[in-house]
């Protein structure tokens, strides 16, 4: 006649099972959506990873420009402007340095060697000491010119 009240849905399973059995499917579908969507993000970055080779040697040959261009107007005795310039080349080699950097961890390896880098790095520092003491800086100029013609070869045939 009439039920016994029970917390039971259909009759074959109880209502907390049921409820249970939601929320680990609930769970499962936003794990799969996370996974799939993760999916849809990464292969258009491991598909265009051989294009980032390209920008990073692209941004690595603009500064090496900018440093050669800047290089070739320092003035060979202490000038007013030759502080800034020494700067901007520095700048310079540090943004190729970080280029490089940026593209042995992302797996494209290393596109020039980090230790000609420095030496450039050092040769810059040791120029602006010279020039903060006032002494004759035309051989620091020099050297530094022929190291960045040195370069010029390996980083314009970078591929």
């Amino acid at each position: 006649m009439y039920r016994r009240y029970s917390q039971t849905g259909d009759g074959s399973m109880p209502l907390s099972q049921i409820n249970r059995n939601r929320f680990k499917n609930v769970i499962i579908f936003l794990l799969l959506a996370g996974l799939i969507a993760m999916v849809v993000i990464s292969l258009p970055l491991i598909k265009n990873q051989g294009s980032s080779r390209t920008v990073y040697i692209q941004m690595i040959q603009k500064e090496y420009r900018e440093a050669s261009s800047d290089s070739k107007t320092l003035s060979r005795t202490a000038g007013a402007d030759s502080a800034a310039t020494l700067s901007r080349i520095r700048s310079n080699i540090h943004a190729i340095r970080v280029a490089n950097s940026l593209s042995n961890s992302t797996g494209n390896g290393s596109l020039l060697p980090d230790t000609e880098l420095q030496i450039l790095q050092n040769q810059v520092d040791e120029h602006l000491i010279y020039l903060t003491t006032a002494m004759d800086t035309g051989k620091y100029t020099t050297e530094l010119q022929n190291a960045l013609d040195a370069m010029e070869e390996t980083i314009s045939n970078l591929h």
